[in-house]
């Protein structure tokens, strides 16, 4: 350090620009480096002859680089930021705000009103733990049937409250007693904190399947799916059997004679797959976040699963969706915001039979007019359909 000073106050004296002033503002101006030369023996002397403002105006192709390239810099940051995050933007366990911290004894009582909630805990692999509710009518004492509710992709299932309120208090003479279990996956509500992926969730909706299985050993099962849990509803049934040869080429199957039980399937406003999300939320072409469809880790792609179904050769070994797909309920919002129609009506097309014509192995599709994406439960077209439904499942056992 003390070499250099002395070097500068030299370079300084020689430049004739003595003065403190200037050697203290020396830092505040630019450096232009020196190659070596007689006078500048010394690589990287500095010559504050050269240090003043350039008159020299911009080339054109510098300031079209800089207008250019800001741009595409932020859109390449923001595209490498949601594939490196998009399990955040597909899992949302942590809206709203307080989703996780959030109790049983917070509800409002008027949401409990009428009904009897117990929660309960689900063990999901070695250390993990799934917390729930099982919900029925205060009027409701033996069961007929249970439902297994797979939520969306936010919130918890005290939010879901008022549409098992809206089902368990349907005035038809005929509701069959029901029990609702709602269970969280990982990472939503008080379930365990682990990172959600395809494989885990899947795999923690089995242990809910086992542990409705066990409580309920003599009663149909009908699983239930909303958005995002009306995908996984349908993947997790392609890759169940009751079947012995639980092989089912590439799929990994998993064999149970008591997936049996399962003798309903109700999509809500499903999607056909998170790629297809992703080209719709973005459809415009000049925006590039569309074309990361391909890069989606957790494709959830029902779709495909249903397609497979419908197509089952003769012969190959039976999944509970190649049973339940020709006697599925598939409810659809008019002016659904988030999912559009067209991709509930795709799932309809593909779980119908192979024969067009033949519309008796066509699943139930129903429309509600006027309804959003959340608010499907309110109309009296969802409260009709979904309790028919379960009134046929219950008369057939």
């Amino acid at each position: 350090m003390y070499f250099f000073a002395k070097f500068l106050a030299s370079s300084l004296q020689r430049s004739r620009i003595v003065g403190r002033k200037n050697l203290m503002a020396f830092p505040l101006v630019p450096l232009r480096i020196l190659r070596p030369s007689r006078h500048h023996p010394y690589p990287g002397a500095v010559s504050l002859a050269m240090m003043g403002p350039s008159s020299e105006r911009p080339s054109v192709w510098l300031a079209l680089s800089v207008l250019a390239g800001l741009p595409l810099a932020l859109w390449a940051y923001k595209c490498l930021m949601l594939v490196i995050f998009q399990r955040k933007i597909i899992y949302m366990g942590y809206a709203p705000i307080g989703a996780r911290d959030e109790d049983l004894a917070d509800v409002p009582k008027d949401q409990l009103k009428g009904l009897v909630c117990e929660e309960i805990n689900v063990a999901s692999g070695r250390t993990g733990s799934l917390s729930g509710i099982v919900v029925r009518s205060k009027t409701d004492s033996n069961p007929k049937v249970a439902v297994i509710y797979f939520q969306g992709n936010a919130g918890n299932p005290l939010h879901r409250l008022p549409v098992f309120q809206t089902l368990l208090s349907s005035p038809s003479p005929t509701r069959v007693p029901l029990d609702i279990i709602s269970v969280a996956p990982r990472s939503y509500w008080k379930s365990t904190p682990r990172r959600p992926t395809h494989a885990g969730i899947l795999s923690d909706y089995r242990h809910v399947l086992d542990y409705a299985l066990t409580r309920y050993p003599s009663i149909p099962i009908i699983l239930y799916g909303h958005s995002l849990g009306g995908a996984i509803a349908v993947c997790l049934t392609s890759q169940l059997s009751d079947s012995k040869n639980p092989k089912h080429g590439s799929i990994p199957c998993y064999s149970d004679p008591r997936y049996q039980q399962i003798k309903g399937l109700i999509l809500e406003n499903p999607f056909t797959s998170v790629p297809d999300m992703v080209q719709a939320l973005y459809p415009e072409r000049w925006v590039p976040y569309r074309y990361l469809a391909p890069l989606v880790f957790d494709k959830w792609d029902a779709h495909s699963a249903m397609t497979r179904a419908s197509n089952r050769q003769p012969g190959a070994p039976e999944t509970v969706l190649d049973r339940l797909r020709r006697d599925s309920l598939i409810l659809v919002s008019e002016k659904d915001e988030v999912v559009p129609p067209e991709m509930g009506l795709r799932l309809a097309a593909a779980a119908a039979a192979r024969n067009p014509a033949d519309q008796s192995n066509a699943p139930k599709s129903k429309i509600l007019e006027g309804a959003l994406h959340e608010n499907a439960w309110q109309t009296r077209t969802w409260r009709i359909e979904i309790t028919r439904y379960i009134n046929e499942i219950s008369r057939t056992w």
